[in-house]
């Protein structure tokens, strides 16, 4: 097989790895969503949540179920950029999520839902032959706050 077309495969499994972040993240499969990662992937929502970044399965599983257990999500990529090493990568990539949460659940005061818009920073690394998440960090650009819709 040719380098070329080594790579554009290599590309494409990456995107699809981070495709089935967001799909599993948005449906709550739990044990799919947690094989998308290294066991000693860092996540860093700092951004987010004050919550310093964090690392292992159990301790990224607590913080992203917590974030969206009482609420529904869509989240969506777009644009990625990838700089391929061998059995490593970093990508950034543009990202828009909307999450709705269940009455009262909202952990931001006064609010329903937010639409976020900004960027996953992540590191991959070819374990098995599988292209793994090993580190990522959520950034945004900007986040708008739906307000609760008063009755």
């Amino acid at each position: 097989m040719s380098d070329d077309l080594a790579r554009l495969l290599d590309y494409e499994a990456i995107r699809n790895v981070k495709a089935r972040y967001c799909r599993f993240l948005d449906t709550k499969d739990w044990d799919g969503f947690l094989s998308l990662f290294t066991p000693d992937a860092v996540l860093d929502v700092e951004e987010d949540t004050g919550n310093p970044p964090m690392s292992g399965h159990a301790a990224i599983l607590e913080q992203v179920r917590s974030a969206v257990i009482d609420a529904r999500s869509a989240h969506q990529i777009h644009s990625s950029e990838i700089d391929l090493r061998g059995d490593e990568a970093d990508m950034i990539t543009a990202m828009q999520d909307r999450v709705v949460w269940a009455p009262g659940k909202c952990p931001i005061p006064g609010g329903q839902s937010i639409t976020g818009f900004g960027h996953y920073r992540e590191r991959y690394v070819r374990r098995d032959g599988q292209w793994k998440i090993a580190a990522l960090k959520l950034t945004r650009l900007y986040v708008e706050v739906h307000p609760r819709p008063v009755v």
